[in-house]
Parts: C-alpha cells; structure tokens; sequence
C-alpha cells in the first residue's frame, strides 16, 4: 500500500498530456487593421515645348515678308531660325517700266525668357538681301544705289507664344535692320503652327 501511495504521483507526472491545448487568456488589445495597399505614384511625362514652328513673319527681319521655319532648343531656350522671301514689282518712269526684285534670307538665334508658352524674345541675327532691277526695250535701267547682294545686322525684342506639343504660335516684336550705318527702325509680326 505504501508503495502505492508513493508511485501514484510518478503516474500523474507520466500521464501523456491532453489533446486539447491551453486556452489563452482573451487579449485586451484591439485588432490591428492592416494597412490600405497603396498604389505606386508613377510621374507622368512632363510635356515638353513645340520643338518646330514654322511661320510667316509680315514685315520683320525679312523686310516686307518672310517664310521661315524655326528650331526651339528648350534646354538652352534657344531658338535658331531660317527664312526667305522673294518680291518684284513693276516700275515705270516717262513712258519707260522695269521691274525692282527684291530676295531677303533672315538668319536669326534667339533666346527665350519668361513664362512656359509665353516667351519674352531676345534676338540678334543678320539678313542677306539681294536687290536686283530689269531694263525696258528703250534700255532704261532701274537700279538703286545699293543694287546686288548685301548683308544686314537685325535684332529682334518682341512677345512669342509657343504652345506645348503641337498647336498655333504667334508673336510680335521690334526688328531693327542696320546696313553700311544707315538704321531702319522697323517692326514685324508673325503667326504660324508649332509641332
């Protein structure tokens, strides 16, 4: 009996443990909400300005007109522009008549400041010019003094609007034309299509 008595503890400890596992005391602590997937911010492209204008100017650096095409640098807020015109008129004197031509190419860099589409032109360039004149059947010449190929010193201060992408571009500005030191104060305005 006494030995009963001291092994009936060493059956207690031996006993395989239950199956069913220790209930955790309730937690005092409120859920964790998980936190809302939020989606990549992904930038969208930062639209760049018209990098091509092609326009007529009326009056301006080519004199009376000029058709002009004009590349935009927009990392050196540059603009590099060509153009050409080509003009005649009929003259006539006593009974005699000839005609005047006159052959213009604006070359001019300029730079842009200001706001994103509205710019503030700043530019220097020069104007080649070719004057020319006929003769009548009597053998009256008409000529300027300044007949031939010459070169002119412009400049250009004015307003230019150059939309983003694609779209109409305007402007208008101060054109100044020196040539052999005579100074014509002179002016012109512009509109065309920036792509």
């Amino acid at each position: 009996m006494t030995f009963a008595l001291l092994a009936a503890p060493l059956f207690i400890l031996a006993a395989p443990p239950s199956a069913e596992p220790l209930a955790e005391p309730p937690s005092t602590e409120a859920p964790a909400a998980e936190a809302p997937v939020v989606p990549p911010v992904v930038a969208a492209p930062e639209k760049q300005i018209a990098s091509n204008v092609i326009f007529a100017e009326a009056f301006g650096s080519g004199l009376l007109y000029s058709l002009n095409y004009e590349r935009i640098i927009e990392k050196y807020n540059l603009g590099l522009r060509g153009g050409a015109s080509f003009f005649t008129y009929a003259v006539s004197s006593y009974g005699s008549s000839g005609n005047l031509t006159l052959i213009t190419f604006p070359l001019v860099a300029s730079y842009y400041l200001g706001w994103v589409k509205h710019k503030i032109q700043l530019g220097l360039g020069a104007t080649l010019l070719y004057s020319a004149a006929s003769s009548d059947s009597s053998g009256t010449r008409f000529e300027s003094e300044r007949s031939g190929l010459g070169l002119a010193a412009t400049a250009v201060v004015g307003y230019r609007y150059i939309p983003r992408d694609s779209g109409f571009s305007f402007g208008a500005g101060f054109t100044p034309l020196l040539r052999a030191s005579k100074f014509l104060p002179w002016g012109g305005i512009n509109a065309g299509y920036a792509f």
